[in-house]
């Protein structure tokens, strides 16, 4: 029980400790919290009282098998052993939920009666780990769950089922998650399995995935589609998307860099004219072409986008970032970026000598058009050594007038970030940091949080100098959150010095709080909702 004192912390008041809470739950209630654990353990638990071992399997709709709960050499309960009986003594042929992960010593090719069961029975979703030993993982011909999850290791081969006279039948799938898996040499295009034998698929992503000529090609037709994820596909070299009910697409590291004008020929091409949620990430197809059908027309969100403050416009991610802003400018309302602050070197390694001296170096940001819509920007900057990060973020910031919650990752990759431990203070005050002429004000602000802080940057401190001297009073809520590892007495020099420099962003209720990754100080005003 919670209760709020006069100085506005709040108290916690314990229970009498003769209360027996759990026990009052219904048994349905208590078969869902047991479904949570391995069922080794669930079974175990149900012999506390009389009244608990009626719950399993009776109120319990999952099934949790993994290798760790069976000893090893050959003494208690082998892992087929343990499949076997949880499924002969589950009370219903249909089970809602199935988790198996495999491990060294077990062999899917002896499984011939446990294995195919389990996937046969299951009707909800399917969980398969495989973190190593095992060479080699069947797909059964049948299943009728709706949801399949299979996390395999490199070293892991998945063979999907070959076409024959039994038919291979997912009618139920609706989500398909394949990640770190590997198809072996031989498999036919994974886009001929996915269309012939998951019609309504809904979800589906594909994540760290290896598949030679399988994965070669990915065209995907689907009315039923909604959301797509494909990350890290290797070797990747086209994408052909046409979902017309498709609501999220999220490209990650899937087309290398072209290093030369002979590199292999990459096209992205989709047609989703839903499509309300766009991630891009580190992928640098040759052409990205979206159908002049409506799509991007609704995008809300976009992410994963980088932005170099300086560089060429027509080098790395930003021809895409571009591309994709320009496209989405009057719809987006969720913005997430990585601004990108390069310094002499990144610059150097970037451009040449030659190119970086000469006028192909161009401000980046000013190519940014004006986002109206935004409400929610969340940055991550990373700035190399001598960069000025306020002028790049007062010119970024300029161009969404509308935003209310701002959340800013610093991420200086300097060498001081590299040291063991943090350097101290010294002359880096915040309040006294000058920002030049980079002043404006930010009244659409209602939250600011800045993560990553460590109280002794110089960047760091105009960063933060800037933005608590832009917010207005209005702002409901600010919260600074500091590394591991730095001082405690650094964060409470800081806290003191905050009202005094800044007297309009410091009115309120400011708390100390210890995170598992560090410090945090946050503001309130006193007609804040506490969260």
């Amino acid at each position: 029980m919670k209760k709020r004192m006069a100085d506005g912390t709040v108290k916690v008041k314990l229970e009498s400790p003769g209360v027996d809470r759990l026990g009052g739950l219904p048994d349905d209630m208590l078969g869902h919290i047991l479904g949570f654990l391995p069922t080794p353990l669930a079974v175990r638990a149900t012999q506390l009282s009389r009244r608990w071992r009626r719950l399993w399997p009776a109120h319990v709709l999952a099934l949790n098998l993994s290798v760790r709960n069976c000893t090893n050499r050959g003494v208690g309960v082998t892992f087929p052993r343990l499949c076997t009986e949880a499924l002969s003594r589950f009370p219903t042929f249909d089970i809602p939920s199935i988790s198996l992960e495999f491990g060294r010593h077990v062999y899917i090719a002896e499984a011939n009666t446990w294995y195919p069961e389990a996937m046969e029975r299951a009707a909800g979703s399917v969980r398969v780990t495989v973190p190593r030993g095992v060479v080699r993982l069947e797909l059964p011909r049948f299943t009728r769950a709706e949801s399949l999850n299979l996390t395999l290791h490199h070293g892991v081969y998945l063979e999907l089922p070959a076409a024959g006279d039994d038919p291979v039948r997912f009618d139920r799938l609706t989500e398909l998650v394949l990640a770190t898996v590997r198809l072996p040499a031989g498999t036919p295009p994974l886009h001929d399995f996915l269309s012939s034998c998951c019609p309504r698929l809904r979800k589906l992503r594909l994540c760290r995935l290896r598949g030679g000529e399988a994965t070669r090609e990915l065209v995907l037709r689907s009315d039923a589609l909604e959301a797509l994820d494909v990350d890290n596909v290797d070797g990747l070299t086209r994408l052909d998307v046409a979902a017309p009910n498709l609501r999220s697409l999220s490209v990650r590291s899937c087309f290398r860099y072209p290093i030369t004008a002979t590199e292999t020929e990459t096209d992205v091409v989709v047609s989703a004219p839903r499509v309300e949620s766009v991630c891009w990430y580190r992928s640098y197809p040759k052409r990205l072409i979206f159908r002049a059908d409506g799509t991007l027309t609704r995008v809300r969100r976009l992410s994963g986008l980088k932005l170099a403050t300086l560089g060429r416009s027509d080098q790395f991610d930003y021809p895409y970032t571009k591309q994709l802003l320009q496209a989405c400018s009057l719809t987006t309302e969720y913005l997430e970026l990585d601004l990108l602050l390069p310094d002499e070197m990144t610059l150097l390694n970037w451009l040449g000598p030659e190119a970086r001296a000469s006028s192909s170096c161009e401000d980046l940001v000013t190519y940014v058009p004006k986002l109206p819509r935004v409400t929610v920007l969340s940055l991550t900057v990373r700035w190399g050594i001598h960069a000025n990060v306020v002028p790049c973020l007062a010119s970024l910031l300029s161009r969404v007038p509308s935003v209310t919650t701002l959340y800013v990752d610093s991420a200086p990759y300097c060498i001081t970030v590299l040291q063991s431990t943090l350097p101290q203070r010294g002359e880096y005050r915040w309040g006294r940091a000058l920002c030049g002429d980079q002043k404006m004000s930010l009244d659409s602000l209602r939250e600011v949080s800045v993560r990553g802080l460590r109280g002794t940057d110089a960047q760091e401190c105009k960063l933060v100098d800037f933005l608590l001297g832009a917010v207005s009073p209005s702002t409901n809520r600010i919260s600074l959150a500091f590394r591991d590892g730095t001082a405690e007495h650094t964060v409470d020099e800081i806290a003191a010095e905050l009202p005094t420099n800044f007297p309009i962003a410091t009115p309120g209720r400011w708390a100390k709080m210890v995170r598992s990754n560090g410090l945090e100080l946050t503001k309130r005003t006193s007609d804040a909702s506490i969260r």
